[in-house]
């Protein structure tokens, strides 16, 4: 009988441990997953919704108010009301987040280096092109 590879397991096992690298790489901010969070923000240039925040990162809405109410309780993130419609917040970082954006950073560099270790960039670049038309075939169908 033939057996069935699942591309989902292949990205899974790679997700898990490149997360669990930059994770390892940042434990002296206690941020665990949340990187990937301060790292969208950072690339913001103003305050964005909650609801935004969630959309960029493709996260469920009440999956993110956990994320923010975690990382403002560790004073990573601000979160204000929209004076004009007091349902929307706002979410941004925080002074002494915005201090540790560099290091994050470096920290996703150098893991980024360690996992694109002896893959020659044409590889590489094949390998980002495939991930997305995977992930833009699965999309089409998705939506429909």
């Amino acid at each position: 009988m033939k057996s069935v590879q699942l591309i989902s397991q292949r990205l899974k096992r790679i997700n898990h441990l490149y997360t669990k690298m930059i994770s390892k790489e940042l434990s002296a901010f206690e941020l665990e997953h949340h990187f990937e969070v301060l790292l969208a923000l950072a690339s913001q240039e103003k305050p964005v919704t909650q609801n935004k925040l969630a959309e960029l990162l493709q996260v469920d809405k009440s999956r993110m108010a956990v994320i923010v109410f975690e990382l403002e309780k560790r004073g990573m993130m601000q979160i204000s009301v929209n004076p004009n419609d007091r349902r929307e917040h706002y979410v941004s970082l925080s002074p002494s987040a915005v201090t540790s954006i560099p290091h994050i950073e470096l920290s996703v560099e150098k893991i980024n280096q360690l996992a694109e270790a002896g893959i020659e960039r044409q590889k590489l670049m094949t390998f980002f092109e495939v991930s997305e038309m995977i992930q833009q075939n699965l999309v089409k169908k998705v939506a429909f």
